[in-house]
């Protein structure tokens, strides 16, 4: 690994992770309610991250959706 960049984050809180889809943290709040966004795990019962992984794969489907 280059000595000078950071680590990427594996994991992302539910701003950024807004962020990186393009949409706003109530809409992820409103998928994660409707069970039909990207995966997510709870930390401790209710800090909420997502994988970097999950977000990708979402994306991609929701694309390959769109795209049909």
């Amino acid at each position: 690994m280059h000595q000078d960049l950071p680590p990427s984050p594996q994991f992302l809180n539910e701003s950024s992770a807004a962020k990186y889809l393009g949409v706003s943290v109530k809409s992820l709040q409103r998928w994660r309610f409707e069970r039909r966004g990207p995966s997510y795990s709870k930390v401790g019962g209710k800090i909420v991250r997502y994988s970097i992984d999950d977000l990708n794969q979402f994306f991609e489907e929701l694309s390959e959706r769109v795209n049909i």
